[in-house]
């Protein structure tokens, strides 16, 4: 009886140790899963944040800049230094608009007021090199600007600008959709680009290496539904682009200048740079238009979208559209370095509180 009761224990206790053990790495297995899904619902509420913010921050904008007026110096968000008068066309029309705080649209970053983990950098699609109709001239001299050599430019210009037109004659170094079937590849919108993302399926323009890393971290080109070229918005590479005998040296000029005196018309742009700009006076508008490209960047992680905007007055039921939206990818994702929090995008309470 004594045998059997010691072989019940004997077998009871490694019995027991397995259970121990069993129940112990069920926990492990429940804390770890638990582990995880707390973190999957935290970044999942992150992203949802980031939404948010993205909506808010994007309704702030479109606020600001259908209610606050244009000049050649950027948007005006502050009160005006001398208030209009008359409501007549001609008072409007000679009224001064310039008030005590301005945002620049040439892409310098501000910290939202409303939420500074968020900055924002504005850029003028006037400023940018227009995809759907900038000249095969125009773009070689930008590819130009970028470092691409010069049998690549006339490649690209012209594969540019067969994939725009729409008829099916190819250029000395351009592509028509009977060689993008041979290469499998989506065939030309022979009409306006929608983004200039777009621009990577044209033949040649994927492979650019110079041109897409640039384009990442700061907009260079566009493909707003705008026309003329403003100089007062512009980065120096599309500056020497546009502007006949233009060097990057004479374009560093012309961005130094224009921070204390604004152009207001051909003459001020080429005695500035130096240079007499003949047959352009009415390519030139010194004021932002309604398209805008804005990068949203989240100031902690670094994360950065960006997305077009575009002001419809005429249009009641839809009075802006948004044309794009992009993440950047992480590789150009870049901290703001001595960015001051006190130039600030206004809140919408500021730009409503404004007088004028």
């Amino acid at each position: 009886m004594s045998m059997e009761r010691n072989a019940v224990r004997g077998f009871i206790l490694p019995v027991t140790l397995w259970v121990i053990a069993a129940i112990g790495l069920a926990a492990a297995i429940l804390s770890e899963w638990v582990g995880g899904a707390v973190t999957n619902a935290i970044a999942i509420q992150e992203k949802i944040n980031a939404e948010i913010a993205f909506s808010d921050i994007r309704s702030e904008i479109i606020f600001a800049v259908a209610r606050r007026p244009y000049t050649s110096r950027g948007l005006q968000v502050g009160n005006f230094l001398s208030q209009p008068t008359g409501s007549t066309f001609q008072d409007v029309l000679n009224s001064n608009y310039e008030s005590d705080k301005l945002i620049f649209f040439d892409g310098r970053p501000y910290v939202m007021a409303s939420n500074p983990k968020y900055a924002v950098q504005i850029q003028d699609g006037r400023g940018l090199v227009n995809l759907n109709i900038v000249s095969a001239e125009n773009t070689k001299k930008f590819l130009g600007a970028l470092g691409i050599n010069e049998e690549s430019q006339s490649h690209l210009a012209d594969t540019l600008q067969d994939y725009r037109d729409a008829d099916d004659l190819t250029r000395l170094s351009g592509a028509e959709e009977n060689d993008y079937r041979r290469l499998g590849l989506h065939l030309p919108a022979n009409g306006q680009l929608m983004s200039p993302w777009e621009a990577q399926r044209i033949i040649g323009w994927s492979s650019s290496v110079n041109l897409w890393n640039s384009q990442f971290e700061r907009p260079l080109m566009s493909t707003c539904r705008a026309s003329g070229f403003n100089p007062n918005t512009a980065p120096r590479e599309v500056l020497s682009s546009y502007l006949d005998g233009v060097s990057m040296e004479r374009a560093n000029m012309l961005v130094t200048h224009r921070e204390n005196l604004p152009f207001r018309n051909a003459r001020n742009v080429g005695d500035a740079a130096g240079v007499i700009l003949l047959n352009q006076p009415f390519f030139f508008s010194f004021t932002p238009g309604r398209c805008i490209i804005v990068d949203l960047i989240d100031r902690e992680t670094n994360e950065r979208i960006r997305f077009s905007l575009t002001l419809l007055p005429l249009q009641r039921d839809q009075p802006w559209q948004i044309d794009y939206v992009l993440r950047i990818p992480k590789a150009y994702r870049k901290a703001l370095d001595q960015l001051d929090p006190e130039i600030t995008f206004p809140s919408p309470e500021e730009i409503a509180g404004a007088t004028g």
